[in-house]
């Protein structure tokens, strides 16, 4: 057995080791999506339990544009982590910065002990809040309007 017999064959066994783990890491990715689709499918929610957040012009430029809106059904975590439901992926905001929720005909909003708070119309929130519509909802320096 030469050496390059040697090195082809432990290449061979190194690529193949990289795709079975980039197939796992796509199942995962799957598996991901479609738990979190699954959870608004059978959350019971009604109809009208559906709001949006809209970005506005905030003090802080976003790094990286951001969705022309964040759709939510029911309740949803807003921070950095990939585990949220809406992922503001900038340096002001938290892992896990605040939380909307739908409870008995209001939207209510929480900030989760984010480092940076959480303003609604420029008023920093201490504990949760009923929003309405047309509030301006401020995560990390980054202003959002809130439409029902």
């Amino acid at each position: 057995m030469t050496i390059y017999s040697f090195i082809s064959t432990i290449l061979s066994y190194v690529f193949t080791v990289i795709i079975y783990v980039f197939i796992l890491f796509v199942i995962r990715l799957i598996y991901l999506d479609v738990k979190k689709m699954s959870r608004f499918e059978t959350s019971g929610i009604e109809d009208e339990a559906c709001a949006s957040l809209r970005p506005a012009k905030s003090k802080v430029e976003p790094t990286k544009p951001l969705a022309r809106r964040y759709n939510i059904y029911g309740e949803a975590v807003i921070g950095r982590s990939p585990e949220c439901d809406i992922v503001i992926n900038e340096r002001f905001v938290s892992q896990k910065h605040a939380i909307i929720w739908y409870e008995q005909g209001e939207w209510y909003l929480e900030d989760l002990g984010s480092r940076n708070g959480t303003a609604v119309n420029g008023k920093r929130i201490q504990s949760e809040v009923i929003l309405d519509t047309e509030d301006v909802v401020s995560i990390g320096g980054l202003n959002f309007v809130f439409e029902i």
